[in-house]
């Protein structure tokens, strides 16, 4: 996974997960289908069966965009831990995101 494409998957991740947010402080669904929802389902199923630890951090970090520092304690893992899941995940999302065309 290159640098850039790293970059690409965490900004799509974090604005997938604001916009989420948005939607339910309005009280309503997010508007229409929306293709990384479609990635992060994929994502979350997977380390459903595989690594739990990779879900909760996917959805600590990215969608409800905790501090890293944060996401650390409520895993209970080290620093090194989170940076080596941190980039499972991301890499995972980035292979589901060509997938579906998306980068």
């Amino acid at each position: 996974m290159t640098r850039q494409q790293k970059k690409a998957v965490r900004k799509a991740l974090r604005q997938y997960g604001r916009k989420q947010k948005a939607a339910d402080a309005a009280g309503c669904a997010a508007a229409g289908p929306d293709p990384w929802g479609r990635v992060i389902r994929q994502a979350l199923d997977y380390y459903a069966e595989v690594d739990g630890t990779c879900a909760d951090l996917l959805r600590l970090r990215y969608l409800e965009e905790r501090p890293e520092a944060e996401t650390i304690e409520k895993l209970h893992i080290g620093r090194t831990t989170y940076y080596h899941k941190e980039l499972e995940t991301l890499s995972t999302a980035a292979v589901f995101a060509a997938k579906a065309g998306l980068i």
